[in-house]
Parts: structure tokens; sequence; C-alpha cells
């Protein structure tokens, strides 16, 4: 079952690394993937991309634009996620993106694909909370996979509570009112915030995400969470991968050399 993946997560200390699909090449994808489970990375979110992503900075709105030059889209991520689970990799896979394209997909047809692909959790940050009670809830139960609910530190209690009461796959605690690729420094203020989650006594993790970049900043965030979720950083270091004979390639172990290399780095 899908929350079982999620269930093998660690209590502690759990790294998380997103990426965009379809970069820096369209058949990157499940290289990197791979390469990242190697490399013992504890969980793996995929964004698919948009061409007006929310709340992302520069490098991931960057990687979104070259992602659909290079011709990613929604059925290109299906058909390669399609070998997901029929071979090495056993870590839990979240997507992640606007819900833009997936209204597009159809909301219908994405969940089904997802499901079958392998997917355990879809996040999708621009979804009001009414949205995904109304429309979007029964599909996520249908299918077996877990949302994801983004809470910051102007989030009050009860929405939180709310969040909390829909067994998420984990909350993820937005580090940082600014866009992604930041940096996080664990102020009182924020130290404060982590403080009112834990006396909240929630029962989904917490996951750290917005500003986490390399291992000073992971080791401060998961002194109070579960774990923490790296992205522009993991982007940043992609855009060096080599170039294979076509656009569509690249040199594989000089890709997995790059990911390795990341991945001990923050660890």
């Amino acid at each position: 079952m899908t929350c079982s993946r999620f269930e093998q997560l660690p209590q502690r200390n759990a790294l998380t690394v997103f990426y965009t699909a379809g970069y820096p090449r369209l058949n990157d994808t499940l290289p990197i993937l791979s390469a990242l489970q190697a490399s013992e990375v504890n969980m793996v979110e995929i964004g698919f991309p948009f061409s007006d992503p929310v709340a992302d900075g520069p490098t991931i709105q960057a990687s979104n634009h070259v992602s659909l030059e290079n011709g990613m889209t929604v059925a290109t991520l299906f058909e390669q996620l399609k070998p997901l689970r029929s071979g090495e990799i056993t870590v839990p896979i979240l997507l992640m993106g606007s819900l833009n394209p997936i209204e597009r997909y159809g909301r219908q047809r994405f969940f089904e694909d997802a499901a079958h692909c392998g997917v355990d959790g879809l996040i999708i940050p621009d979804m009001p909370f009414e949205e995904y009670l109304a429309r979007y809830k029964p599909l996520y139960q249908q299918h077996a996979i877990k949302p994801v609910f983004l809470i910051t530190s102007r989030t009050d209690d009860a929405r939180i509570k709310a969040f909390d009461a829909e067994g998420p796959a984990f909350l993820y605690v937005v580090s940082t009112d600014a866009v992604t690729g930041g940096t996080t420094n664990v102020t009182e203020e924020r130290d404060a915030f982590f403080k009112r989650l834990a006396d909240m006594k929630l029962s989904s993790r917490l996951f750290v995400g917005f500003g986490v970049s390399d291992r000073q900043s992971f080791e401060a965030v998961t002194k109070h969470t579960a774990g923490a979720i790296i992205g522009s950083a993991f982007v940043r270091a992609l855009r060096d991968a080599p170039q294979g004979a076509s656009s569509h390639e690249s040199d594989r172990p000089a890709l997995e050399k790059i990911v390795s290399d990341f991945v001990k780095q923050v660890r």
C-alpha cells in the first residue's frame, strides 16, 4: 500500500529532495530519481512544470521554463513514470505542481495515472483548502494518494488542526514568507513557531521547506522537525549536468556523480 512507504521514513533527519521533471534534459527524470535513491535520500518530490509556478524563486522558475522547452508535459511525465515501481525505486514519491495543469489534464485522469505509476502523494500549493474538501479529497481517497498541506507562521491553529485531521503524508512547514531558494536562519521568531507546532501535539510529521540548502540549514531545522526538503540548491547543482549526444540526453555517470556529491554535502 502506498501509505506504507511513508511509514518507512525515519523519525528524525529525513532528507527530501525536490527537482523539476524533464530538467535539465527531458529524459533525466528517472535517472535523477534512481541516483537520489542510491544516495540514500529518504523521499523525493518531482515537480511538474507550469509556465507560471506559484511561490517559486528564479532557480525553479528557470527549471520550469527549460523543462517546458524540452517538451515536458503531464502526459510525458506519466509515460516516464510508468516503470517507476517495476524496478528498484522504493522511496516515497510525491508530485508537486500547480492546479492549472491538473485541471487541464483532467482531475480524475490525473489521479488515475498517478496511482497507476505508484505515486504516493501530491502537493498542490495553490489549491485552497475548501477546494480540496469539495472536489479533491474524494480523488485522494479513491486512489490512495496522500495530500500535503503547506503551513506558515501566519496559519492559525484551527486551520493547522484541520489540515492535520485529514491525515496528510506530512505538513509542509514553510520556513520563510519569501519564495523558494532563499536562506533560512532559525531566528527566535522561527523557534517560537516550531515550539507552537510542537505544543499542538499534531499527529502529522513536519517537514521544513523553502530556504533549506546545505548541511548547516538542514541540521538547524531538523532539530525541530522530522525532516527537511531541499529544492532550489539541488536544481542549481543539476544545471552543471553534462549534455549527452542530443538535447534530450545527459551523461548518466556524470549526472549520478552530481547527485551523489550534492547529497554528501547535506549529510
